[in-house]
């Protein structure tokens, strides 16, 4: 009948004897459970299936989430775990233990709680996005109080507080997780390590990934993170040894990123033929052999060092295993494009734009190709697309306002340069449309604008050596030739630095430097912009006009400013 296929779907969730319900819970789960209601003509005749399709929705709905919440099994585990959870505990004193009786509950509802955590990544500031969030960390709390031993609780909770920026608390979470674990859980090690990481505590983070390793020495993802630590330090030889040490302790369960980042790093040192023997070996791996990331990176090698067929064969492959895969068509893409095969390229682009319309920098890249054929309106109706498909993609902006701007529509090209900031103030991206946007002032002749806009680039972004030579030359051009030398002692004394620091503004200016005044200018607009973030009209969405307004309240800040120059410079 009705309800007993009910029961069934639900009951396929736990496999496990100590975790499958008896005839007596089942009787109290399904006490209140009422179908989805809907409306059948009179006469007609409904089949078992149809029938349970009109309760529970399709298989492909279920897959994707799509059947009301009254008919899924989260929510139906939810409502009567509060309602009879008490009935429960008296039927049976022994399963009352959270340990023997929640476990399948606990699976569930971090299932839906990862849900809501990724809409809440995918959804744009608002409301939605707001309860998403408040929705997910409270389900993963609950987690937490029914399994206080399961990691992925922590580890789910955790990157859902790094999202919202709340890393003191990820920080103590982990610290909790890890003692509740007894430090047994390598999972929890790892993300907390990854945390440390990107907060520029590497002697901690290198401790943590070790913890990891001495907890399970398969754990792949440690050994993965701990070498993508060293080789963005630069000690390539010590990443390549932990590569392959994680290789060696996962034989049976081979993880292709091991063998992608040993390649890559093998390629960085220059060791061209070992690097391929490492991708073959990595070929030989059943489960590392249809990793479209294998063949993606072997390819990106040999467009460098090999010949034009072997390049495409990997690309070939590569689109076999995924055959969605944006990263192949992009960068295929590319490839051909460089090569002077457009029509290639333009098929690849337009390909990759079918199966992912959402992905902008695969729109971006065939404007580009469209813009280097003379097609400008074609490249215009492609960036814009880029814009509306993904407003958070930084470059498409920085390339859509570079393109107004060769055009001569300079008013336009500050417009959507303004836009690229709102996209993302704290991203190090937002660095290259600072640049375009200070080249184009410094054409205008706005030069304090111009040097303002500079330092913005090089504050996202020390490592951003186009933006310290730009802003050198333009000094220079001015006739400042000790302002043009400082900056570039500074952008040398950056590129040598080993590491990134991911902290926005991470430069140290001496007080006695002639440059001093300029980064105390914008340090407080970087904070106050990355606070405020975009002005918004009346429907939402930021006001495009407001691009003037903003040079204009620069400009003011620059007024402050213009002692110092004065001693250098009369414009």
């Amino acid at each position: 009948g009705l309800f007993s296929r009910a029961k069934l779907d639900f009951r396929t969730h736990s496999m496990q004897p100590r975790t499958r319900f008896n005839k007596q819970q089942m009787n109290i789960m399904n006490r209140n459970f009422k179908p989805r209601e809907k409306s059948f003509s009179p006469g007609q005749d409904l089949g078992a299936d149809a029938m349970a399709e009109s309760v529970w929705g399709t298989p492909f709905d279920r897959q994707l989430g799509h059947v009301p919440a009254s008919a899924t099994s989260v929510d139906m585990v939810e409502k009567e775990l509060a309602k009879d959870l008490e009935a429960v505990n008296s039927a049976d004193k022994e399963i009352s233990k959270p340990s023997t009786i929640r476990k399948i509950n606990t699976d569930l509802l971090l299932f839906r709680a990862r849900l809501e955590r990724r809409n809440f990544r995918k959804q744009p500031d608002g409301s939605i996005r707001e309860q998403s969030s408040l929705f997910s960390e409270k389900v993963f709390r609950r987690c937490l109080s029914m399994a206080p031993m399961d990691g992925r609780a922590y580890v789910g909770l955790g990157t859902l507080l790094m999202n919202q920026k709340r890393v003191t608390e990820a920080e103590e979470l982990y610290e909790e997780g890890t003692r509740m674990t007894q430090g047994s859980n390598p999972y929890i090690w790892t993300a907390w390590a990854n945390l440390e990481s990107r907060r520029g505590k590497l002697t901690k983070a290198r401790k943590l990934y070790e913890g990891a390793v001495v907890a399970k020495s398969s754990h792949s993802a440690a050994w993965h993170g701990w070498g993508l630590l060293e080789m963005r330090q630069g000690n390539l030889r010590r990443a390549a040894e932990l590569f392959e040490k994680g290789i060696r302790n996962t034989v049976g369960d081979a993880n292709p990123y091991l063998y992608q980042s040993l390649g890559y790093v093998l390629e960085k040192m220059g060791k061209i033929e070992e690097a391929r023997r490492t991708y073959l070996r990595g070929t030989k791996e059943s489960i590392v052999s249809k990793s479209d990331a294998l063949w993606h990176t072997w390819a990106k090698m040999e467009s460098k060092h090999g010949n034009d067929d072997v390049v495409r064969y990997l690309y070939q492959r590569a689109l076999a295993v995924n055959p969605k895969s944006r990263y192949t068509h992009l960068s295929w893409g590319v490839w051909e494009k460089e090569q002077g095969n457009h029509e290639s390229a333009r098929e690849l682009f337009k390909k990759g734009h079918k199966l992912n319309p959402r992905d902008a920098a695969i729109l971006q890249a065939w404007a580009l190709l469209e813009y280097e054929m003379g097609l400008v309106e074609r490249a215009r109706e492609l960036l814009k697309q880029g814009t509306e498909a993904d407003n958070k993609h930084i470059p498409v902006w920085q390339a859509w306002g570079v393109l107004e701007y060769l055009e001569g529509n300079y008013k336009k090209a500050r417009d959507l340069f303004q836009q690229g900031v709102w996209a993302g103030p704290n991203s190090r991206d937002v660095s290259k449309v600072f640049q375009a946007w200070a080249v184009l002032e410094k054409k205008e002749r706005q030069y304090n604008l111009a040097r303002t806009l500079f330092s913005c680039a090089v504050k996202a972004d020390p490592k951003s050596e186009a933006s310290w030579l730009a802003w050198a030359q333009m000094e220079e051009d001015l006739g400042l030739n000790d302002r043009a030398e400082e900056l570039r002692n500074y952008n040398q004394a950056e590129q040598n630095k080993r590491g990134i620091d991911s902290s926005l503004g991470s430069i140290i200016v001496g007080p006695d430097s002639m440059l001093s005044p300029i980064f105390r200018g914008v340090q407080a607009w970087i904070q106050q912009f990355s606070e405020r973030g975009p002005r918004r009209g009346k429907n939402g969405p930021p006001r495009r006009g407001a691009a003037a307004s903003l040079a204009g309240k620069m400009e003011d800040s620059d007024k402050d400013l213009d002692a110092e120059f004065s001693k250098f410079q009369n414009v």
